[in-house]
């Protein structure tokens, strides 16, 4: 979570594992154009963050997280997704994941709009 809860928080996990299901660049995912390889998703995961920074400041978060480095302890709830055989990268809103198999920059931007707007409900 973001150490603001004020500010949304965009993680993306990246690490291995084979590709059993789930959302995946052969089509899969509603933006299969935009996924990438592994090698860029770092670069696609700062061009994201800058995205959204110019879309809504310093309202939303965006981290990159190799979980091969940094490990699944922070995550739990990623045990459970990688377990139905969602693949990486995996994108998570406020510790919630919402996309798996690669970037989706405007899923994302449509599913912070859609937080902003419950948030102006409440």
């Amino acid at each position: 979570m973001s150490e603001n809860k004020d500010t949304i928080l965009v993680e993306i996990l990246q690490g291995t594992q084979a590709v059993t299901g789930g959302c995946n660049c052969s089509g899969g995912c509603p933006s299969a154009a935009s996924c990438g390889t592994t090698s860029n998703y770092e670069d696609m995961t700062m061009e994201m963050a800058s995205e959204l920074k110019k879309a809504y400041g310093d309202k939303v978060e965006v981290k990159y997280v190799d979980v091969d480095k940094e490990g699944l302890d922070n995550y739990p709830i990623m045990n459970r997704v990688l377990q139905m055989g969602y693949p990486y990268p995996i994108t998570l809103i406020n510790g919630d994941p919402k996309f798996a198999g690669g970037i989706m920059i405007s899923e994302v931007k449509q599913s912070i709009a859609d937080l902003f707007k419950d948030e102006l409900a409440n």
